[in-house]
């Protein structure tokens, strides 16, 4: 799974933010920012809403007290066309998809993940894990 993510270049952006949930609408406006600047605006909706879901988890599980950093990063590959985005956080725990219940607002995070995108996954790193998902159009 990780060569998906690692093959998918150049990087558009790569910053660092605290693990608070301010991060979470940052995250959101630099990817959007970010792929209007490179003329990839066509993925910037679903973009935005899949950086919320994988941000807002690590801020939830891997950010205890706000003084750890997450990692979002944004990479394009031109062949097929696709767009990854990538967050890193330090907990070495992978995300969990759960069946979640109809009615809870809860808990549904990956599932949009998971029907926005491709194909998504996560891998461990140095330090934590990096969870992506991988947004492609047709040719």
């Amino acid at each position: 799974m990780a060569s998906t993510a690692t093959q998918a270049e150049p990087r558009l952006i790569a910053l660092a933010l605290p693990g608070t949930p301010r991060s979470v609408p940052a995250a959101r406006r630099h990817v959007r920012a970010a792929l209007a600047l490179h003329g990839l605006a066509e993925y910037a909706d679903d973009a935005e809403i899949i950086t919320s879901e994988l941000v807002t988890n690590a801020v939830q599980h891997a950010c205890d007290d706000g003084t750890t950093t997450i990692g979002v990063a944004l990479t394009h590959a031109g062949s097929p066309a696709a767009v990854t985005i990538i967050v890193s956080d330090s907990s070495p725990h992978g995300p969990v998809l759960r069946d979640t219940p109809p009615g809870s607002e809860q808990g549904r995070g990956l599932q949009i993940v998971e029907a926005l995108s491709a194909h998504w996954g996560w891998y461990r790193e140095d330090g934590g894990k990096a969870v992506f998902a991988v947004l492609a159009r047709e040719a």
